[in-house]
C-alpha cells in the first residue's frame, strides 16, 4: 500500500515537472521573442548599443548561455547608461518653458491633480515673456506642496514622505520604501537632474536683470548646498519671486517714464500757449503797426492839402507844426507800446528756450537711461557676453540681410563639455569661474563682425556672417583648441575643459528655426561621438 501510494506521488510530479517545464518553454520563446523585438526596435540609437542589441539576438537565436547572456546585459546596461548620459548633457534646453515642461514631464502626480496639471502644461507652453513664467513656478510650487501631503497621508504610521525627489532623480536607487510602493500614482517615473541643478539652470535661462545678480548669486549658494524635499518649492517659489521683483522694477521704471511723458505734456502745453501768446502779439503789433501807418499817412495828407490850399503865412506854420506834433505823439506812443511788447515777448521766449532746454536735458537722460537699460538687458550678467535676447534680436537682423544681400553665414552652437560634473565636483562657483573663462577664450578667438552670446546655461551661440561653411569650420576649431589649451584652476587644482560645436550653413529655403536646429543637432552629434570636437550639418 505504502509502495503504491509511493509511485501515484512519483508520477504526480513527473507530470507537475512536464507541465513547469512546457510554461518554462513557452515563458523562454515568448521572451526570446519579445527580447528580439525589442531589440530590432532599439537599433539606430547609437552604434555601440547596436553592437550590444545583435550580439543579443544572437544569443536568443539558439540555446541561453547564462554566462554569456549575463555579460551581454552587463554591456548593454553600460551602454543604455552611457547614452542616458550623453542626452542628458546634449539633450537641447534652450528656453525656461523648455526646461520647466522638461522637469514636469518627469514627475507624476496623484490622479487628483491630473487637470491642474495639465492647465500649467498649457500655461508653461503659452509662456511668451519671463515676467509670464512667475504663474507658472508658483503653481508647480503649489503642486509639489500637496503632493507631499499626499505622500505623507499615505505613509505608514511614523513614516514620512521624505525621500521622493532622491528616488526619483536616481541618487537612491536602493531605497523602496513602502511609502513608494503604495504610492506608485505620487511622484517620480524617470531619472532627471539632481533638482538643485535644476533650479540653477532654471535661472541661467532666465536672463534676469544685473540689478537682482545679488540675489541671484545668493540663491545659487543656497541651492549649490543641496535641498531637501520640503524645500524644493520654497526654492521654486523664491525663483518665482525674483521674477516678481524685475516685474516691479519694470512697473517702477515705466511709472516714471510715464511721470515724464505727462510732464513732457505740461510743458508741451505751455509751450503751445507761449506761441499762441507770441502769435496773438504779433497779431496785435501788426495791428498798431498797420494803425500808425494810417493815421501818419492821413496827417501828411492833411499837411498836403494844408499846404496846396493856404497862402504862404505863420497860420500854415502852426498848422503844419501842430500836425507834426501829431505824428511824433503816435511814432512815441508806438515805440512804447512796441518796446513793452518787446520785452514781454523776450521774457517769454526765454521762458519758452528755458523749458526747451530742460526738455532736451530730460530726454536725453532718459535716452541714456533707457540706452543702459537695453544693454543691461541684453547682456549676461555673468560673462559680459550678450544674452539671449540679444541672439533673438541680432539673428532677425542677420537673416534679413542675408535676404537682402544673399551673402554666406553659418551658426554655430557651443557646449560645455561634463559640465554638470565641475558643478557637482566643485560647486557651481567654479563652473561659474570655468563659464567666464570660456567666454574670455572666445571672445578673443573671433572677429569683430561675429556675435558671441551665451545662449543659456553652459551653452553658447555664435553668429558668422559673410562667412561659409569651411571658414566657419577652422575658426570653430581655433575656439575649441583655445578652450582646451587654456589652464583653469579651482582650489589648486586642475580642471580640464572642454567644449563641442556644431555648424550650419544659412540655405535657401531656411528659416531662423531650421537654421538654430540643424547646428543643434550638429553639436549633438559631436558629444555622441566622444565630445571635445566640432561638426558640421547633415548635409541632404
Amino acid at each position: 500500500m505504502a509502495e503504491e501510494n509511493w509511485k501515484q506521488k512519483y508520477l504526480a510530479s513527473l507530470d507537475k515537472l512536464e507541465h513547469q517545464e512546457k510554461r518554462w518553454q513557452a515563458t523562454e520563446a515568448l521572451l526570446k521573442q519579445g527580447l528580439t523585438r525589442v531589440a530590432l526596435a532599439a537599433e539606430g540609437q547609437d552604434g555601440a548599443l547596436d553592437d550590444d542589441l545583435a550580439l543579443l539576438r544572437k544569443i536568443l537565436r539558439k540555446d541561453v548561455d547564462l554566462n554569456q547572456l549575463e555579460g551581454v546585459v552587463n554591456d548593454l546596461s553600460q551602454s543604455v547608461k552611457r547614452l542616458d548620459e550623453a542626452r542628458s548633457e546634449g539633450a537641447a534646453v534652450h528656453s525656461p518653458q523648455e526646461l520647466l515642461g522638461h522637469w514636469l514631464d518627469s514627475l507624476s502626480f496623484p490622479k487628483s491633480l491630473n487637470a491642474r496639471i495639465h492647465a500649467l502644461r498649457k500655461q508653461i507652453a503659452n509662456t511668451r515673456s519671463l515676467e509670464e513664467m512667475e504663474a507658472p513656478l508658483r503653481e508647480l510650487a503649489q503642486l509639489i506642496n500637496e503632493t507631499l501631503q499626499h505622500v505623507d497621508q499615505k505613509a505608514p504610521s511614523g513614516a514620512t514622505g521624505g525621500g521622493f525627489f532622491r528616488r526619483l532623480f536616481g541618487s537612491d536607487e536602493e531605497t523602496k520604501t513602502a511609502t513608494e510602493q503604495t504610492s506608485q500614482d505620487s511622484i517620480g517615473k524617470t531619472t532627471a537632474p539632481q533638482i538643485s541643478d535644476f533650479c540653477i539652470q532654471l535661472l541661467d535661462t532666465l536672463s534676469l536683470p544685473a540689478e537682482l545678480n545679488d540675489e541671484v548669486e545668493s540663491l545659487k549658494d543656497k541651492l549649490g548646498e543641496g535641498v531637501s524635499d520640503y524645500s524644493v518649492a520654497p526654492a521654486l517659489t523664491a525663483i518665482a519671486n525674483l521674477i516678481s521683483a524685475m516685474r516691479r522694477q519694470m512697473e517702477e521704471e515705466n511709472k516714471e517714464l510715464q511721470s515724464f511723458l505727462l510732464q513732457l505734456g505740461d510743458n508741451l502745453k505751455e509751450i503751445d500757449q507761449n506761441l499762441s501768446g507770441a502769435q496773438d502779439s504779433h497779431k496785435e503789433s501788426l495791428h498798431h503797426s498797420r494803425k500808425l501807418d494810417a493815421a501818419v499817412h492821413a496827417h501828411v495828407q492833411d499837411i498836403q492839402s494844408t499846404v496846396d490850399a493856404a497862402p504862404e503865412s505863420e497860420a500854415l506854420k502852426q498848422q503844419i507844426q501842430s500836425r507834426l506834433d501829431a505824428i511824433r505823439t503816435h511814432l512815441d506812443q508806438f515805440r512804447e507800446t512796441e518796446e513793452t511788447r518787446q520785452q514781454q515777448l523776450e521774457a517769454q521766449l526765454a521762458q519758452l528756450n528755458n523749458r526747451v532746454h530742460g526738455m532736451e536735458s530730460e530726454s536725453e537722460k532718459l535716452r541714456r537711461r533707457l540706452q543702459e537699460k537695453h544693454e543691461q538687458a541684453v547682456r549676461d550678467p555673468l560673462t559680459g557676453l550678450y544674452n539671449r535676447l540679444a541672439y533673438d534680436e541680432r539673428i532677425v537682423q542677420e537673416f534679413a540681410r542675408w535676404k537682402r544681400y544673399g551673402k554666406s553665414m553659418v551658426l554655430m552652437m557651443i557646449d560645455v563639455d561634463h559640465f554638470k560634473k565641475v558643478n557637482d565636483t566643485y560647486g557651481h562657483k567654479a563652473g561659474d569661474k570655468a563659464l567666464v573663462l570660456i567666454a574670455d577664450q572666445l571672445r578673443n578667438h573671433l572677429r569683430e563682425s561675429d556675435f558671441l552670446a551665451r545662449f543659456g546655461g553652459e551653452e553658447f551661440v555664435v553668429l558668422m556672417p559673410e562667412t561659409d561653411l569651411d571658414a566657419a569650420v577652422i575658426a570653430a576649431e581655433k575656439l575649441r583648441s583655445a578652450v582646451e589649451l587654456c589652464q583653469f584652476h579651482y582650489q589648486n587644482k586642475q580642471v580640464d575643459i572642454t567644449v563641442s560645436a556644431g555648424l550650419a550653413q544659412l540655405r535657401k529655403e531656411d528659416s531662423v528655426e531650421s537654421l538654430f536646429k540643424r547646428a543643434d543637432e550638429a553639436m549633438y552629434r559631436a558629444k555622441q561621438a566622444g565630445r571635445n570636437r566640432c561638426l558640421v550639418e547633415v548635409s541632404v
